[in-house]
């Protein structure tokens, strides 16, 4: 019976012999934002001090290296065994250096703090992008077009500078457009088209320097506006869709009555 009775406790599993697990936070020595990592300590896997070295090296990851030290938080006291380690509680792993005293218990409050004021979010003091100011607003330049009437190869370019505060009001160009054309479009001016035949949808389609024509209630006419209102210097030359031309054309010019006409001589 006694036999028997030892074979049954044998087989029965001893709970008391589980191995003891331990939830540990370690923090960085000397570093101020490192938050607490918790590792698992297993007492199966890790059963020696150094073992325990080595876990912790793999999990903070700290830029001194490998863990030699481990020390309690608030004191500075040194840890040198696993029954002195307690779960739950926190500690600073350190490598060959001293024990850094800083405020550890206080670093994940802090960044709390940082981030939660009156319910808005507020950005950590080290991740805070310092930009100057002459990046905070585009820098914006007034816009010189030359435009034409639909059709029209007789009459001279009109010169129209575009201050930079209507660049984005395209009707309002439109409207100084049909001012400034006077009676060469009846009606006023309601599209603008590149010589090309390109419809022009907004003001920031504009390019400083180039030719436009202005079309009223009619349709586009397709012309060869180049060829006949100006002759073509030798190297004039216009890279499709790039908007480095910041200086008009290359024509030759002769003033009348503030417009813009060919020198055909």
């Amino acid at each position: 019976m006694l036999s028997r009775a030892l074979a049954m406790s044998a087989e029965k599993p001893n709970f008391l012999s589980q191995p003891e697990v331990k939830n540990i936070y370690f923090y960085r020595n000397g570093d101020p934002y490192y938050e607490p990592r918790r590792l698992v300590i297993n007492s199966k896997r890790v059963s020696t001090f150094d073992t325990l070295l080595r876990e912790v090296t793999g999990g903070v990851r700290a830029p001194f290296g490998a863990v030699r030290s481990i020390y309690t938080p608030r004191a500075g006291h040194r840890v040198q065994t696993l029954e002195h380690l307690r779960s739950g509680e926190q500690y600073v792993a350190a490598g060959r250096e001293r024990f850094k005293k800083i405020d550890y218990l206080q670093i994940g409050t802090r960044k709390k703090r940082a981030l939660q004021t009156n319910g808005e979010l507020k950005p950590v003091p080290q991740s805070r992008v310092i930009v100057s100011a002459r990046f905070l607003k585009p820098i914006k330049e007034p816009c010189t077009i030359f435009v034409v009437a639909n059709g029209d190869v007789l009459n001279p370019a009109v010169r129209l500078l575009i201050p930079s505060r209507v660049i984005g009001q395209f009707e309002q160009i439109l409207e100084m457009i049909t001012e400034r054309m006077g009676l060469r479009i009846v009606g006023g001016v309601w599209s603008l088209y590149t010589f090309e035949g390109t419809l022009v949808m907004d003001g920031k389609e504009l390019e400083n320097g180039q030719f436009y024509v202005a079309v009223g209630r009619d349709k586009f006419r397709k012309l060869p506006y180049s060829d006949l209102l100006f002759n073509k210097p030798i190297g004039m030359k216009r890279v499709n869709g790039s908007k480095a031309a910041s200086l008009p054309p290359i024509y030759q010019y002769r003033r009348q009555n503030g417009d813009v006409s060919t020198n055909t001589s």
